[in-house]
């Protein structure tokens, strides 16, 4: 591919880990020629072998190497001297990382190289471009999401452990939201978690470096399972583990291979061997897990609604939610030539998807304005369908935000920003500001289906 600013780009990577994907990340980039730092403020208890070039985490050695006699004093007189000359090369730090990087991919939202993306409008004086990659409760805001997704099958416990992830700061995602797509030249993200976006983005594919997974289908006649749930409730483990408990006393023959608080790496090694790995039943699309597992050479049932989640469409997915597991399940433990059509599928899905050189070859075609198109969603439902239960529930300063957001980047022809307004999700701008503000040049009916890369999506479950 060509870049019409520069032929090698000076790109950093960071700063949350998120199921691998920075260190994926930053090989693709590195392995299109460019000069690549990694950057860690948030390690993954789950990937503990990773290595990153820069860490500027809590936990991360003082930048300056004082003498063990100045670095362990408690004396008052030491510490805040030495506190102060820490900051400062601390300070040094971030700047010098500032000045000598073009792009800045960051991943989850509100967490870059300071709390709450406070770097954001000076890297953008400074010409910089910024990517930012959404991957869930960043930027999930549960009222809106619970909204906007009634439609699927969850349960309470669903719902409460979704509304503890933001309990400290209930209206923290949409500031995270609001800060990437006032400053971001890029937003990465999916529908699910993006309930609250006004600004069209571009569809986050995870990448995944497939050197690292040997595709391997046991085709058993007895199946081994695997399921590795980052959170019991979230990935709805109760409703699974009973299913299967159901499945069993039935008479039908599997291994399972439960595998809570693993490392990524045994995980990794146990998909290597299993014909089957179940993720998910409520999120209505796939995750870092779904991907090893088919590249690995699993089948994988999780629940993939492309109604909900269209891109990419086609997938070779064994859909199953919390309506319809049991049966769903008893088909799959059954039926070996649908395992192992699924498994060989799989891989060759995660090929075309998500090779992690093809996704970084991806996000900077776009950065460049070449032939990408980088808006593969036009999102709808905030500015048109979503109504508060408490219209004072969004803080005045991101009413604000949000208008400055689509002052820049419009609005669904079909948005009226006064009625927004009465909503709670608008400021009050003045009448002609309001009608200055430009509209997509594009249908509602063609919003979810604008991008020819994934194909025609809207297809129902499988």
């Amino acid at each position: 591919m060509s870049h019409s600013r520069r032929d090698r780009y000076r790109i950093l990577v960071g700063t949350v880990e998120v199921g691998g994907t920075l260190t994926d990340f930053a090989d693709g980039f590195r392995r299109l020629g460019h000069s690549v730092t990694s950057v860690i403020r948030q390690t993954n208890r789950f990937y503990p072998d990773s290595q990153y070039d820069v860490d500027i985490s809590v936990s991360a050695p003082d930048i300056v190497p004082w003498p063990q006699s100045i670095a362990r004093s408690r004396s008052l007189a030491v510490r805040l001297p030495r506190g102060a000359a820490n900051r400062l090369a601390s300070w040094s730090q971030w700047l010098a990382l500032m000045l000598q990087h073009d792009i800045f991919v960051f991943q989850w939202g509100g967490t870059s190289l300071t709390d709450g993306n406070r770097e954001y409008p000076f890297l953008k004086r400074l010409n910089k471009r910024i990517v930012s990659v959404f991957n869930g409760s960043d930027i999930r805001y549960p009222p809106a999401h619970l909204q906007q997704f009634s439609g699927l099958p969850t349960n309470a416990e669903y719902q409460k452990a979704l509304l503890a992830r933001t309990s400290d700061d209930p209206v923290g995602p949409v500031r995270n939201l609001r800060i990437a797509e006032l400053h971001s030249d890029l937003i990465l993200s999916v529908p699910n978690q993006s309930s609250m976006s006004v600004r069209p983005y571009m569809h986050f594919l995870v990448p995944i470096d497939l050197s690292k997974y040997a595709c391997h289908i046991p085709e058993s006649d007895v199946p081994v399972i695997v399921h590795a749930p980052s959170s019991r409730a979230l990935k709805g483990t109760d409703a699974i583990l009973a299913a299967l408990d159901t499945l069993r006393a039935d008479g039908i023959p599997f291994e399972l291979r439960l595998m809570d608080r693993f490392t990524n790496q045994e995980v990794i090694a146990e998909l290597a061997k299993a014909d089957i790995a179940i993720d998910q039943l409520y999120a209505p699309c796939y995750g870092k897990f779904g991907l090893e597992a088919m590249a690995s050479g699993c089948a994988l049932a999780t629940c993939s609604r492309e109604d909900y989640e269209p891109f990419p469409s086609g997938r070779p997915i064994w859909h199953v939610d919390a309506s319809n597991i049991l049966e769903k399940l008893r088909l799959l433990l059954t039926n070996k030539d649908l395992r192992i059509r699924l498994a060989r599928e799989g891989r060759s899905y995660v090929e075309r998807y998500h090779a992690h050189v093809a996704v970084a070859s991806r996000i900077l075609a776009s950065l460049d304005g070449g032939e990408i198109d980088p808006y593969d969603h036009y999102p709808t439902f905030c500015a048109v369908d979503y109504r508060p239960d408490d219209i004072s529930s969004i803080p005045e300063v991101l009413k604000e935000m949000t208008l400055q957001v689509v002052r820049r980047h419009g609005l669904p022809p079909e948005a009226n920003p006064r009625e927004m307004i009465s909503r709670g999700l608008l400021s009050q701008g003045s009448p002609r500001e309001l009608d200055e503000i430009p509209r997509w040049k594009i249908s509602r009916a063609a919003v979810e289906t604008r991008s020819e890369f994934f194909g025609a999506p809207g297809a129902k479950p499988a």
